[in-house]
């Protein structure tokens, strides 16, 4: 099992889902930093597949996904 949060601040700018994908971005970008993995212009990156993100938060469907993942680009 699991265990999905995020931070309150984020969701009350992006929503709830967007947050949830938001905190999963954060994790793998602060691990890849610290494993000094995935750096380019100085910065570190992590990436996803549509299919792994309904993978991973099966409570959230496809069309949701896509918007947060939308707000999380455009915020």
């Amino acid at each position: 099992m699991s265990r999905h949060n995020f931070e309150s601040a984020v969701a009350e700018q992006v929503g709830v889902n967007a947050a949830v994908i938001y905190q999963n971005f954060k994790f793998w970008c602060e691990k890849n930093a610290a494993n000094e993995k995935h750096h380019y212009d100085e910065k570190v990156w992590t990436y996803n597949s549509m299919k792994a993100f309904e993978t991973l938060f099966p409570y959230v469907s496809k069309s949701q996904i896509r918007t947060a993942l939308d707000k999380l680009e455009t915020s």
